[in-house]
């Protein structure tokens, strides 16, 4: 009795037998009689071993138990850290809808209290329990991105409140970015870094984002639901900022914070069109010095003339579009690409009027002109009246039968560019008005180009080049060139269908069928029509078909009759990168034309590495006062089908179709799969 007396006293001593402290303590209990291995049978240790697991798993159920409840415990911040982020994502939501509505205040409060939420979220989530929780296993890796998750919202935090902070700076009527004909560089340069700063915010939330990894089970599911929804709204966040972002650095530059720049602003006429677009037929120089602004005089047609019909300077390397000899400077725009056109058009102005030296073109026609307007408000023209978003472009290109002579139109534009001037650079609003812009150039209505590389590479990137598709796959490209001076193009309709057979390979067959219609009004003056120039109705124009790449052109015809087209195809030394073929007409008023060709695209759809075949189309517009109309029919392989339709699309019996108008650019891609061996 003594012996088990001691070693109740002593339970750190592991007894000889090899039982654990807990099994041992159970066999030395008071008033027994210790049994001897020799007095115990075999049946009595059956029960006697099962009564010992029992109370052993009995324990061992509390101590989890215990556990567990700590760990539920310490996992509260967790579950706090979500409610917080949750509530910070309703509210930047929030804050968004404000901004867009103008109500700066209410969506700077949105978005502090965004911030409170995420500050909460981020003590949350690095709180104690979390750190207990990111060591244990497997639940330690939805730790890590519940943390990588917030702390991406943490960043996009930041970039809405760097957002609230510019805003104010470059739009609503109180900016002070644009003060008359200045830019307060001060202003321009906190823009600037501010931008700056939300390009690096939003490189550490896409890192954020892309570290979480959605493995953890049960859990794994949501993190990889709550990675997807992020990544739905910052990529095009991110890829914009890309693409903006060295737009904006540019801007100091651009408006002579390293010393002054003049540019050419051009008014393009789409009442008189060229390949590139509207004709260009109206100029004004814009100097830029250290951010003052400063005009020249408004030029047009006759001005040009009076200083020689004609000009000679160096043409653009490799331009087709440039003919041997001394052109107009009205002519030097024939080239779609306007990264060609807007160089020889400054080349032409600067053999035109010579000494001057200009950095750079920035053109915009009456469409993206009128959007402007819609946010300026009207306009009151001394011997014109009110010129309104809604009249003005039937004002500038519809009315040439309106006035007794071009002397008097020439007095509405010299009348018109001063009073837009004055509404763009004054009354706030400018990124309003800047976006108004960038978002007619969809439509190839403005575009810029400046001489010095580096800083026209952005202005490329974010699509203000005004250049073509560089598409090596199916392409629909048709442009009309004026050749006879008239204004009837505003009253132009044209109607494109293309009829596409895809093959296996990737290949296409396509007839392009091209309907050009002269709208304009009878010709009514006592006088004949003289087929050219101002007063006539004819239609005298070059109808171009710019081709998807690597083209081989079959069999065309006009209006029934075949021909064979001469195709000028691309060449490494030059500039052009499509091939193209052009078919004039002469077209009176009421008159139409029908051009119809067919061709082989080679890579009219991309090869997949798992198999399938994605076909890719290009559209580029002209234009045009009324938009072209356009009907794609694609025909798929046998055995093919799509695996699904992109937006305006129908399904057909064997393809898809889309049929409507088009203002703006297209990209259409069209995924298919195989149906059968």
């Amino acid at each position: 009795m003594l012996s088990r007396g001691r070693r109740r006293l002593r339970p750190d001593i592991r007894p000889r037998s090899g039982r654990t402290l807990f099994t041992r303590a159970v066999h030395l209990r008071p008033n027994r009689q210790e049994a001897t291995p020799q007095d115990v049978g075999d049946d009595d240790r059956g029960p006697r071993r099962r009564r010992r697991r029992g109370r052993i798993i009995a324990v061992l159920a509390l101590v989890v138990v215990t556990a567990g409840v700590v760990l539920a415990v310490m996992a509260r911040p967790l579950v706090d850290a979500k409610h917080e982020a949750d509530a910070a994502q309703a509210d930047l939501k929030l804050a968004k809808t404000q901004l867009s509505q103008q109500h700066l205040a209410q969506a700077r409060s949105s978005i502090a209290a965004a911030r409170s939420h995420v500050d909460a979220a981020h003590r949350a989530a690095h709180d104690l329990g979390a750190d207990v929780w990111s060591v244990v296993p497997v639940a330690g890796g939805a730790v890590d991105d519940e943390r990588h998750l917030v702390d991406a919202l943490d960043e996009t935090t930041s970039v809405a409140q760097l957002g609230a902070e510019v805003y104010p700076m470059v739009s609503g009527h109180g900016s002070h970015l644009v003060n008359g004909q200045a830019i307060d560089l001060k202003v321009l340069q906190t823009v600037v870094d501010r931008v700056g700063q939300i390009g690096d915010h939003l490189d550490r939330a896409m890192a954020d984002v892309d570290a979480v990894k959605g493995t953890t089970p049960i859990v794994g599911g949501a993190a990889t639901r709550a990675k997807d929804s992020a990544l739905g709204y910052l990529q095009p966040v991110h890829d914009s900022y890309a693409k903006a972002g060295p737009l904006v650095a540019s801007l100091p530059s651009i408006v002579g914070a390293d010393g002054p720049r003049t540019y050419l602003i051009a008014m393009l006429n789409p009442a008189e069109l060229r390949y590139s677009g509207g004709g260009a037929l109206s100029f004004t120089t814009m100097r830029f010095d250290d951010g003052k602004v400063t005009f020249g005089k408004s030029v047009n047609v006759d001005d040009l003339r009076a200083r020689g019909t004609t000009q000679r300077w160096r043409p653009v390397q490799g331009n087709p579009f440039h003919r041997v000899g001394p052109l107009r400077v009205t002519s030097a725009t024939f080239s779609p690409w306007w990264s060609v056109s807007s160089e020889e058009l400054l080349r032409g102005y600067e053999a035109t009027y010579p000494g001057t030296k200009l950095d750079g073109v920035i053109g915009l026609d009456l469409q993206a002109l009128a959007d402007v307007f819609r946010i300026t408000g009207p306009v009151v023209l001394p011997h014109f009246g009110t010129v309104t978003a809604d009249n003005l472009i039937r004002t500038l290109a519809g009315s040439y039968g309106d006035f007794a002579s071009v002397q008097v139109r020439h007095q509405l534009n010299a009348e018109l560019i001063p009073a837009f001037r004055q509404k763009f650079f004054e009354g706030g609003q400018m990124a309003d008005k800047l976006t108004a812009l960038v978002d007619s150039a969809d439509g190839r209505h403005f575009f810029t180009y400046f001489r010095q590389a580096s800083i026209q590479r952005p202005f490329v990137q974010v699509g203000l080049s005004g250049d073509l598709s560089d598409s090596l796959h199916d392409y629909i490209g048709v442009f009309t060139q004026n050749v006879n001076g008239s204004k009837v193009d505003y009253w132009q309709r044209r109607s494109v269908a293309s009829t596409v057979r895809l093959q296996a390979d990737g290949s296409a067959t396509v007839h392009l069928k091209v309907d050009v219609k002269n709208g304009a009004p009878a010709y009514t003056l006592p006088t004949p029509d003289p087929k050219v120039g101002y007063d006539t109705r004819y239609l005298d124009t070059l109808i171009g078909v710019f081709l998807p790449g690597h083209v081989q052109v079959g069999t065309a015809s006009a209006d029934g009759t075949p021909f064979t087209p001469y195709v000028r195809h691309p060449h490494a030394a030059g500039v052009l990168n499509r091939a193209f073929f052009v078919h004039r007409v002469l077209l009176n008023s009421g008159e139409s034309t029908r051009l119809d060709a067919d061709y082989t695209v080679p890579s009219a759809a991309v090869e997949n590495s798992d198999g399938t075949l994605t076909y890719m189309l290009d559209v580029d517009p002209q234009d045009l006062v009324y938009p072209e109309a356009l009907e794609v029919s694609v025909t798929f392989p046998a055995g093919w089908t799509s695996t699904s339709l992109p937006h305006g699309w129908q399904p057909t019996a064997n393809g898809a179709r889309w049929k409507g108008h088009v203002p703006t650019k297209m990209h259409v891609e069209i995924p298919l799969e195989k149906t059968s061996g």
